[in-house]
């Protein structure tokens, strides 16, 4: 992760959760951000409940200010030290929290996955890396990956099947990573990746949680992970629920977007910071928020409808007239 994702002096404009409450200050950003990491390394050292709160509320803070840093591995970190935070006297319900986590994460991430926008893009991709496997295994292959991801969080569940499920999930996340060192590009998941596979091996490769220690839920603090990590990402499908927060990772489900300048005359107008990023196109421009928001924050642009509005409307008053820009979602 990149610092200008957490500082507000960059070309890529920040989507505040709220826009009446967001303060447009780089000492107050760089102050948040050292602050959060201080707290955070006490916790490490430290893991009292207090702190724990502390961490929480600081990312809740500095994500309200900018919806992007609603990233996986944050996101999960949080999550993560919340149930440590909530559960600080009881060893067992940290470990079923936090089994509750990664189980949610690997069954609806592969459960996303199964969609046709996520098969045409996966098959485009191995048709150009590997041609010269035959187009049935190619298929056979792409159509399997949602089943096998969200299986593979299923084995977590039950202490005779957890080992397999984890060194799966340490293999899968193995030939990821050398994927994308190969291919030069999609370092953000890679902390998130480590994390996983860490946590797996260290907490859960012998955990001996059973069936019925994984679904105890007796009282309002595991209802709270319960529902954050399982049954909201439901809501998702009806479109209620934010795609990363559902664990939808890469799972081309959601859209991105252009933002499309409909006179050609404004172009001339936007600062060079954000006209350096302005594509063309048969004699039109327009930027790519997600290539934008890669090559400024080193991380995708968080893909959600509202986000791409308030860019737009940053445009349009940058521009000074509300119809000068276009939002084209693909």
């Amino acid at each position: 992760m990149t610092y200008s994702l957490w500082l507000g002096e960059r070309s890529f404009p920040k989507a505040p959760l709220f826009e009446f409450l967001q303060f447009h200050n780089v000492f107050f950003d760089l102050f948040l951000v050292i602050f959060f990491i201080s707290v955070f390394i006490v916790f490490v050292l430290k893991p009292k409940p207090l702190i724990g709160l502390s961490v929480v509320f600081l990312y809740v803070i500095m994500a309200s200010q900018d919806q992007n840093r609603l990233q996986p591995f944050f996101f999960e970190l949080i999550l993560a030290v919340l149930a440590m935070t909530l559960f600080s006297n009881d060893k067992k319900r940290v470990e079923q929290c936090l089994l509750l986590i990664f189980v949610g994460t690997y069954f609806w991430s592969g459960v996303h996955k199964a969609n046709s926008d996520f098969f045409n893009k996966w098959m485009l991709a191995m048709n150009n890396r590997i041609p010269f496997v035959p187009e049935e295994l190619r298929a056979m292959f792409t159509f399997s990956i949602s089943i096998l991801e969200a299986s593979f969080g299923l084995l977590l569940i039950s202490k005779f099947t957890r080992r397999y499920g984890v060194l799966l999930i340490t293999l899968m996340h193995s030939i990821i990573v050398g994927t994308l060192l190969i291919e030069g590009f999609g370092y953000a998941v890679i902390p998130l990746t480590f994390f996983n596979v860490f946590t797996l091996i260290i907490l859960f490769y012998n955990s001996k949680l059973t069936l019925r220690d994984v679904f105890r839920i007796d009282n309002k603090k595991t209802i709270a992970v319960f529902l954050f990590t399982i049954i909201f990402p439901v809501f998702n499908f009806f479109g209620f629920y934010d795609h990363l927060l559902s664990f939808s990772y890469f799972s081309g489900k959601p859209k991105y977007c252009r933002i499309w300048l409909l006179n050609n005359e404004d172009y001339e107008k936007l600062p060079e910071k954000y006209s350096q990023y302005i594509n063309e196109w048969k004699g039109s421009y327009y930027v790519d928020l997600n290539y934008w928001s890669q090559e400024s924050i080193g991380v995708g642009v968080y893909p959600e409808i509202r986000v791409y509005n308030q860019i737009n409307k940053q445009f349009q008053e940058l521009l000074g007239n509300s119809e000068a820009t276009k939002i084209e979602l693909y």
